[in-house]
């Protein structure tokens, strides 16, 4: 016991100096620091050279710290002395964190060499650890991280209210957040049901039965998590740090070097308190399509744009034309056009990421490089989620192999002509007969356990960091690039709707100060509209789908009305 609290006692120096080092979050009122100071006296929060800090973000590196500190492994990990992998985090304390979360498996970096410790650390990736922390496997298929705060509700570590709003507003992981949620984890039993995680430290050693007894977590019940946005004390509320000015809309008319275009304008703080960004595909399948008017009225969001193309026509299966992630999940994925893609602090990232989805399992990896894509071919590997509907049928001759609750199922020859039913809590793999003949490929194993991340290629150039992004639509042409008017036409955006005709259109772009700028015309030209983007002062934009699919709604009113019922939109929140 003395040993480990002195660990604990040596760590808060370098903590600080990692903590001093994150991103800064603006000054915030006053919290409830009952949890925190809870926390402190077992050893298990340190504070900051100025407090608990806990209005600032949680980041990477204190994930993993607390996450050692909750499996009772903190002695392990400060007496670690093998490698860590990562060049980026700092030697000593961090160093020994990082190399035996790595070395147990509990972590993995941005990449083979860097981990990004100052990066934020999002509410699925905690829970993920939590859970954990508890006994639960998501390589057995206990729960997915997709999916990671329904496991808490389920297993009463957070109540339901809580966490649909972080879905749905994808609120940020604070400081605040993190206290409250390692104190429901303590109070929550474990996996066995053995005892609760506080009681199995306290048998470690890592803290006496009575020292948890007098803070109310051993003996006191459990303590499931609310939002602070559901309460009146506690983290920092977004909803109510974001200032007025996170947003605002212009409505005029730019003369242009090829002709005047009027325009509705939004600029966006998406790193401000309290705003977050949703792309929404309606009943999160695809196919599925809805009057803007009732896309409006059920989300509650300040902004609301059409986003991706989508097979529109009458006829058409209505699927769309590049990548869709909504809150953190890939409902398709198709890799070659623009992406804005938007992580849950408010940072924008513009390109063309290059994402395959990686199953890996068994020691063995599987590399889909498609996902819900109607394409097959016999080269190609695809992987169809639930979001595509009930079944697949095959295109082509091949193998596939489903995944039902992180586990491997069924592993069968398939020829065209055939259908496969996918698991409503699982997925389907078609490979092709070509990608079975590869020399890296491996027969999957029925009775493998296997998780399905996306993760980009080793070819790619975006540096989308993609455990952090939590929201994804893409579009057609590229307008600015690099600060400068990019005139290149994307394979699929050579018609004359993307050359000379002049119609309703919507763009995306970025500013240099990181801001997003959302903008709706009734009329404009793609040159224009490269002009006018640029004129704005982006440094990169994005056409999106446009002509009867243009939606504009501001504060609850429609702006803009389209001519067809949406598929995929793209909404900003401030609260």
């Amino acid at each position: 016991m003395t040993r480990c609290k002195n660990c604990m006692r040596t760590l808060a120096l370098a903590l600080t100096l990692v903590l001093s080092l994150s991103i800064s979050v603006p000054a915030r009122a006053a919290v409830d620091e009952t949890n925190a100071h809870r926390l402190n006296a077992l050893g298990l929060f340190l504070g900051t050279g100025s407090g608990y800090d806990l209005g600032g973000s949680a980041t990477r590196l204190h994930g993993i710290i607390m996450l050692t500190r909750m499996l009772g492994e903190e002695d392990a990990a400060l007496s670690f002395d093998g490698p860590c992998p990562f060049s980026d985090v700092a030697a000593g304390k961090p160093s020994a964190y990082t190399g035996y979360a790595f070395a147990q498996g509990y972590t993995t970096g941005v990449s083979a060499t860097t981990f990004n410790p100052g990066g934020t650390l999002s509410f699925k990736h905690y829970i993920t650890f939590l859970l954990r922390a508890l006994g639960y496997d998501d390589g057995a298929g206990d729960f997915t991280f997709a999916a990671s705060l329904d496991k808490a509700v389920e297993i009463g570590m957070m109540t339901r209210a809580s966490a649909d709003c972080i879905l749905q507003k994808q609120y940020a992981l604070y400081r605040g957040d993190l206290v409250d949620l390692s104190v429901s984890a303590l109070t929550t039993p474990l996996a066995d049901g053995s005892a609760t995680l506080a009681e199995s430290l306290a048998k470690k050693g890592v803290f006496t039965w009575e020292e948890g007894r007098a803070q109310g977590l051993i003996g006191g019940g459990q303590e499931s998590y609310v939002h602070s946005s559901l309460r009146n004390t506690g983290a920092p509320k977004p909803e109510q740090s974001a200032s007025s000015g996170a947003v605002s809309r212009v409505t005029k008319t730019y003369a242009l070097p090829s002709g005047s275009v009027s325009a509705d304008v939004i600029t966006v703080d998406t790193s401000a308190p309290g705003v977050s960004v949703r792309a929404a595909m309606v009943n999160q399948k695809l196919g599925a399509s809805a009057p803007f008017s009732s896309i409006v009225s059920a989300s509650g969001a300040d902004v609301i744009v059409n986003a991706n193309f989508f097979a529109a026509y009458s006829g058409q299966d209505k699927f769309p034309v590049g990548h869709v992630m909504a809150d953190g999940t890939f409902l398709y994925g198709v890799s070659g056009l623009t992406s804005f893609g938007f992580t849950g602090s408010g940072a924008v990232y513009v390109g063309r990421p290059a994402v395959f989805f990686y199953v890996r399992g068994g020691g063995n990896s599987w590399a889909c490089y498609e996902m819900n894509s109607k394409t097959q071919g016999s080269d190609l590997s695809v992987v169809y989620t639930p979001a595509f509907g009930g079944s697949v049928p095959i295109k082509i001759d091949g193998t596939a192999t489903t995944v039902a609750g992180g586990v491997i199922t069924d592993v069968r020859t398939v020829t065209a002509g055939e259908t496969v039913a996918i698991p409503a809590d699982g997925y389907v793999m078609v490979f092709g007969n070509d990608f079975t003949s590869t020399s890296w490929y491996r027969e999957p194993a029925v009775g493998t356990s296997v998780t399905l991340t996306p993760g980009l290629t080793d070819s790619d150039t975006s540096g989308f960091p993609m455990e952090e992004i939590t929201a994804m639509v893409s579009g057609g042409p590229r307008l600015v690039e690099n600060g400068a008017i990019c005139t290149t036409l994307e394979p699929g955006f050579q018609e004359a709707r993307f050359t000379s005709a002049v119609t309703s259109r919507t763009a995306l772009g970025k500013l240099a100060d990181g801001k997003l700028v959302i903008v709706s015309t009734g009329s404009a030209s793609i040159q224009q509209l490269r002009e006018l983007m640029l004129q704005l002062g982006c440094v990169e934009a994005v056409n999106l789908d446009g002509g009867g699919s243009t939606a504009l709604a501001y504060q609850g009113k429609l702006i803009r009305s389209p001519g067809r019922e949406l598929t995929t939109t793209l909404q900003i929140f401030t609260h």
